[in-house]
């Protein structure tokens, strides 16, 4: 199994700043990180590992909204999006339920993450294990992560 000291040395080994803190309790929610840590929801990174026709891709959103199945689509050109199954989670990413940082997997896949998270100096977000949290610019996860940034969060919550 994967932990935050993969998620470290995968950043150092591409220069790229960033803090891994231990926090008390494990954050099993976006509202319990955001508690823990003091944050505002918007300022936690949402990790979500959806499986899309024919391959396992990464979004990241702001942890106060919720992924918009028909702009991912858009983007990917897939008819299903679906989360995969906690079985192929671990797979995929070597990490456990809970834990997964958006990137550092034990599989490459594309990284999407919403363009929202541009808005915030800093995202925190999951750190390779339960009770570890990643501090890291948007735009220095945008460069480790090769990720694409684009628009698959919903438009608010009404």
């Amino acid at each position: 199994m994967r932990t935050s000291v993969d998620l470290h040395n995968f950043l150092q080994s591409r220069e790229v700043p960033h803090e891994i803190s231990v926090v008390e309790m494990p954050a099993r929610t976006v509202s319990m990180a955001a508690a823990t840590l003091g944050l505002d929801e918007s300022e936690i990174g949402k990790t979500l590992i959806v499986q899309t026709d024919d391959s396992a891709v990464v979004v990241m959103l702001p942890g106060n909204r919720r992924l918009d199945v028909r702009k991912l689509k858009k983007i990917t050109g897939a008819n299903k999006i679906k989360l995969v199954d906690i079985e192929e989670l671990v797979n995929l990413t070597g990490y456990v339920l809970g834990s997964i940082p958006p990137l550092a997997h034990a599989k490459e896949m594309p990284v999407y993450v919403d363009h929202r998270l541009l808005r915030i100096p800093v995202i925190y977000t999951c750190g390779g294990q339960s009770n570890a949290v990643l501090k890291i610019k948007p735009i220095d996860l945008i460069s480790a992560g090769n990720a694409q940034i684009v628009d698959i969060a919903d438009d608010g919550r009404v």
